[in-house]
């Protein structure tokens, strides 16, 4: 039962009162103002009673659909053991998991930490990177990368207009990437490639002091605009932290787990870093992230790394069953599927939906850029705020980046596991979305 059969004048008041006393708005919006309820599969219920199918699976974290009954009873059983430990104490379940990462890591990367959330795993990383590089100073990102919303990790990201945190932040260094939809100067993808490894390798020999302990990057930028980077351009940063001895960090805290057709980006890429964040969709929902790093590395001593909530047992437990449940389910499988199906179906949209003016993906890492015109590619960033608004409309939540970038990228990201029939009702929504903005003359 939800709670719109439920509800009296008093518990309304009292959730009235609630949300006027939030302190954050992270989106604004709309979507700030649905209260959910329930989650099932590739569904969510709003307190309303209101159907939505879920194209963001909660900030692309349900790649296993939500609330599956493999990963509610482990939890629920881990719930009857013990709930919580201190970092000083093992427990079956980090045993587990760690065990079960260990397992399907890439290459060398066997050693493993954890924390709750992306931000303080991509912290726990540089942490790392900087115990093992002693005398060197600096980190060099990407112009387009987004880490996190923590005090260090916000200053990793993309620049934030009118940033009210900056005179306490750490400084990082942002060089270029090449972008195949808008390269420089008309360059292919081949030459804005080389040219971008090149002023990297230009800003380790002279646009910093104090030597580079580290490139982070994500292998395909999340909030920045789901840029596919060239494979040369990927394989060209390895190479140049081979050579230079730098520590190569790759945030895929949006990646991993299936998400790209593969367990992890560095699978589907074929290319090893030396420290690996993940999180979002490892744990079914449950609050989990951390760190995968080389067995080359260095680990850390007593004190320099724990957190009081470190090890959640409740979410490691749920992890393993997660983790179990893409491997059995093939969920890797289903997102090359269902990915290829859904870049299939845009591209053939793009034929009668002008506004569509680039698909991306790979797997279901699948979004589009609208644009006013094709030829200029001026970013039509009234249009997609209309496709978040009149799909909520229509029962389906697709993905907004309103973040980094230009503001025009709409995400179709459902759970991994969603059946085709719900595939192909969000596309129809899409597209016929898309027709009735075009018709209104909304850019």
């Amino acid at each position: 039962m939800n709670i719109s059969q439920t509800d009296t004048s008093h518990s309304r008041n009292i959730l009235e009162q609630g949300k006027q006393s939030l302190i954050h708005d992270p989106l604004g919006g709309d979507e700030a103002k649905i209260t959910l309820v329930r989650a099932k599969g590739s569904y969510v219920w709003d307190d309303q009673g209101r159907q939505y199918l879920d194209c963001t699976s909660q900030a692309w974290s349900n790649n296993l659909g939500a609330n599956d009954p493999r990963v509610v009873e482990a939890a629920i059983a881990q719930l009857r053991e013990i709930t919580h430990a201190r970092p000083n104490f093992n427990t079956i379940p980090l045993l587990k998991l760690t065990a079960k990462l260990r397992e399907i890591s890439p290459g060398d990367l066997n050693r493993i930490g954890y924390c709750l959330h992306g931000s303080l795993a991509v912290e726990m990383a540089m942490k790392l990177a900087f115990k093992n590089k002693p005398g060197r100073h600096n980190i060099i990102v990407l112009q387009d990368a987004y880490h996190g919303r923590s005090l260090t990790t916000m200053a990793a990201s993309w620049p934030h207009p009118n940033n009210p945190f900056l005179p306490i932040q750490p400084r990082f260094t942002r060089v270029p990437h090449p972008d195949p939809y808008r390269p420089r100067l008309g360059m292919d993808v081949e030459m804005e490639s080389r040219l971008c490894l090149q002023l990297l390798e230009e800003t380790i020999h002279k646009g910093v002091d104090g030597g580079v302990v580290a490139i982070m990057m994500e292998p395909i930028p999340g909030n920045g605009g789901h840029i596919a980077l060239p494979l040369s351009f990927l394989r060209g940063v390895r190479d140049i932290c081979d050579r230079h001895d730098i520590i190569l960090i790759w945030d895929e805290i949006q990646s991993c787990f299936g998400r790209t057709g593969a367990m992890f980006a560095a699978d589907y890429f074929g290319i090893v870093p030396d420290i690996m964040t993940f999180g979002k969709g490892i744990s079914g929902g449950f609050p989990l992230a951390g760190i995968l790093a080389s067995e080359r590395l260095n680990g850390f001593e007593s004190g320099e790394d724990a957190l009081t909530f470190g090890q959640f047992p409740v979410a490691m437990a749920a992890a393993v069953a997660t983790i179990d449940a893409i491997i059995a389910d093939d969920l890797c499988g289903k997102a090359r599927d269902h990915g290829a199906y859904a870049t299939q179906r845009l591209h053939e949209m793009a034929d009668r939906r002008k506004l569509i003016g680039d698909i991306r993906g790979p797997g279901l890492f699948v979004s589009l850029e609208l644009v006013k015109d094709r030829v200029s590619k001026e970013p039509a960033t009234k249009a997609a705020s209309e496709v978040y608004r009149r799909g909520l409309e229509k029962g389906v939540l697709f993905g907004e980046s309103r973040y980094a970038g230009l503001g025009n990228l709409i995400k179709v990201k459902p759970p991994l596991d969603c059946t085709h029939e719900d595939m192909s009702r969000a596309l129809d929504v899409l597209d016929d979305v898309l027709g009735s903005i075009e018709a209104d003359g909304i850019a």
